[in-house]
């Protein structure tokens, strides 16, 4: 069987963890299929995101096919993904797909009764928390999509681990707005939304950041001014790990893909075509606040003399140990992020070829550079990075917003809970917001989208 570059990367999962061959992981990965069971009150804007992201993160996991049943003939409560006007029509466009027989794993959202079923995985939020469970469990109002994307993507985390033949734990849970003792955190819709960002990295984490970002109840999108930058093209092995690569984006410059995705949601966009350099300074009305998804520590110290008040950086976990693992810190005047990555390196010996059979057999099927390449890439699984990018996010509303945060999260999701630093208020002086969240639902889009135009007009 030849190798399969599009999931070559959530292959080494199965090669890496399993010691089986590449053919075999290919093989299993393109048998493992998934059902989405949505029940009739599943009509908020955060099960729609929690379906969207599951059915996106899904489909690139499950590579049989992501199936949507049940209440999917409704009219879309989701800005996810731009274009669509109904949950069964934006699911298609995200990824979902038919199949044949039963799935090999099936996933249930809403409340709607439910005879006794083993191994079915329930999705839940509640203002910001978010969370899988082996029963029903109750939901709030469902006004934060940024929860509904967690909980989406734990499922699909939590269903990948049980056809894994993992111990899944009964409830699982992410908390994005943690909070001091005896604190609480604000509702929903008393946060401002960002307004004005500059992404660093649009491969699978900066084009997680996107998802979530577009998922946000702006009142104008337009009033969101995003900066894009890599110089990266988007590759086959982009497809098994990033929510916005489609196979004809095969060769585009990832900035091109992901502008093409910010603009349709209605952002003000400007591409960067090419790397962070030293020696770049941001211009006077340039975003002060910073996304930043890149794989390299040099990269990262760049961005202490460039000009910004503030950075979100993400990390994720890079071996089949560890890919579950994800780490957001917030970076500013008191917290360098040159001096936090003092003394590091990148990893150099990333092309050594292991010495076990399956990188032997693959050696003989595509040669030693073609194998150096995919023994050096990164694991990565979509779920992860979108689970990341709900938390980057969360951080950067709360900064917005003025108010306290935790400024270091890392966890893998298979613990209960994260490794965490302090809480502080991240002071951004020209930090931009783009107002409060609009009450976003069914009966309020077209009329919202039809003022907006007249205003425009």
């Amino acid at each position: 069987m030849a190798l399969d570059r599009q999931i070559a990367r959530l292959s080494k999962i199965l090669v890496d963890s399993e010691g089986i061959t590449f053919d075999e992981a290919q093989a299993r990965l393109r048998r493992l299929t998934l059902e989405i069971v949505v029940g009739d009150d599943a009509v908020t804007r955060a099960a729609h995101a929690a379906i969207l992201t599951a059915v996106s993160v899904g489909s690139r996991t499950f590579v049989g096919g992501v199936r949507l049943v049940g209440a999917v003939e409704q009219r879309l409560n989701s800005t996810l993904p731009p274009g669509a006007q109904t949950l069964s029509g934006a699911a298609e466009l995200v990824g979902a797909s038919t199949f044949a027989g039963p799935p090999a794993q099936r996933i249930r959202i809403g409340a709607t009764p439910q005879p006794p079923e083993e191994g079915l995985i329930w999705m839940w939020w509640s203002g910001w928390r978010a969370g899988v469970a082996p029963r029903c469990t109750p939901c709030d109002d469902g006004r934060n999509p940024l929860s509904g994307i967690a909980a989406g993507a734990l499922a699909v985390g939590a269903a990948f681990d049980a056809v894994r033949g993992r111990a899944v734990e009964g409830s699982m849970e992410v908390d994005l707005w943690p909070t001091a003792a005896g604190e609480v955190p604000p509702v929903f819709a008393d946060v401002f939304l960002p307004g004005a960002i500059w992404l660093v990295g649009l491969g699978n984490l900066g084009q997680a950041f996107l998802w979530a970002l577009a998922a946000l109840p702006y009142a104008d999108p337009s009033d969101v001014e995003l900066v894009l930058q890599d110089r990266d093209k988007v590759s086959e092995e982009n497809w098994a790990t990033s929510v916005l690569v489609r196979s004809e984006a095969y060769g585009e410059l990832k900035t091109k893909v992901a502008a093409a995705w910010a603009e349709a949601r209605g952002f003000d966009v400007r591409r960067v075509d090419r790397r962070l350099l030293a020696g770049d300074v941001l211009e006077d009305d340039d975003p002060r606040i910073a996304l930043c998804g890149v794989d390299k520590i040099a990269s990262r110290r760049l961005m202490a003399q460039t000009g910004f008040e503030c950075i979100v950086d993400a990390g994720l976990g890079r071996k089949a140990s560890d890919f579950n693992r994800y780490r957001v810190t917030i970076f500013d005047a008191q917290r360098s992020i040159a001096r936090h990555f003092e003394g590091q390196a990148d990893a150099t010996d990333g092309n050594v070829i292991p010495d076990e059979s399956a990188y032997h057999q693959l050696q003989n099927e595509v040669g030693t550079c073609g194998t150096a390449e995919v023994a050096g890439a990164s694991v990565a699984a979509p779920h992860v990075s979108a689970i990341t990018a709900a938390v980057a996010v969360s951080r950067l509303i709360a900064i917005t917003s003025a108010c306290a945060c935790r400024v270091t999260e890392v966890r893998r999701l298979s613990e209960r809970g994260p490794k965490a630093g302090p809480y502080a208020t991240i002071q951004v002086r020209a930090v931009r917001h783009a107002g409060r969240p609009i009450n976003f639902d069914t009966t309020t889009r077209s009329t919202c989208e039809s003022l907006i135009h007249s205003i425009k007009s």
